[in-house]
């Protein structure tokens, strides 16, 4: 399968045409073609020959660490309403004695 930068030759009905892969997504495949054209395709087995290119041995290069995306700040702690108290006995009101006169 072909890399991003190979140089490649395509078979198609009117001859070979010759380009650069520019990106590859599974098995679609970007061209760019001699004269500034692009095609995308999904090659048939035996269609696209690679020609050589900008294939390099794999990097021994460790790839860089992502980062972890920032933590967003917490929102305001919301602020508990009182608890209720709960209410004490009502008191009993005292009965006046009527004085007797």
């Amino acid at each position: 399968m072909a890399v991003v930068g190979d140089r490649v030759s395509v078979q198609s009905k009117s001859g070979p045409r010759e380009g650069v892969v520019r990106r590859v997504s599974g098995a679609l495949v970007t061209v760019e073609w001699g004269n500034g054209g692009e095609s995308t395709l999904i090659p048939a087995p035996g269609v696209m020959t690679v020609l050589g290119g900008r294939r390099a041995a794999p990097s021994k290069k460790k790839s860089a660490a992502k980062k972890a995306p920032a933590k967003k700040k917490a929102a305001p702690a919301k602020k508990k309403a009182p608890a209720k108290k709960k209410s004490a006995p009502a008191k009993k009101k005292a009965v006046a004695k009527k004085k007797k006169r």
